[in-house]
């Protein structure tokens, strides 16, 4: 998936760093509890693979994987802090 920004920058994400960011209760966790995420070393190759991805107000991007997953609402802002492209890798050392 790429979402090109409105300045200009442009980030690429791979179905798997998607899923293994997910943000959702269910994989994060809650009241205390570990996610899913946190409990498994690997993941089934529909599970990596994104089906669809719908726009969520205007905050953020519903993501959709094959495996039927589609509870994590990523933010702009969490995709924006995911960019592993060279440009943002530099800056996040720098800080």
């Amino acid at each position: 998936m790429v979402i090109a920004w409105e300045d200009g920058h442009r980030s690429s994400y791979s179905g798997e760093s998607l899923r293994w960011a997910c943000p959702c209760a269910e994989c994060r966790g809650e009241a205390g509890s570990p996610g899913r995420l946190a409990r498994v070393q690997s993941l089934e190759a529909d599970e990596l693979r994104v089906q669809n991805v719908a726009l969520v107000g205007q905050y953020a991007l519903q993501i959709a994987f094959e495996s039927g997953h589609s509870t994590g609402l990523y933010t702009f802002g969490l995709l924006r802090s995911m960019c592993d492209c060279p440009e943002c890798r530099a800056r996040k050392s720098a800080t």
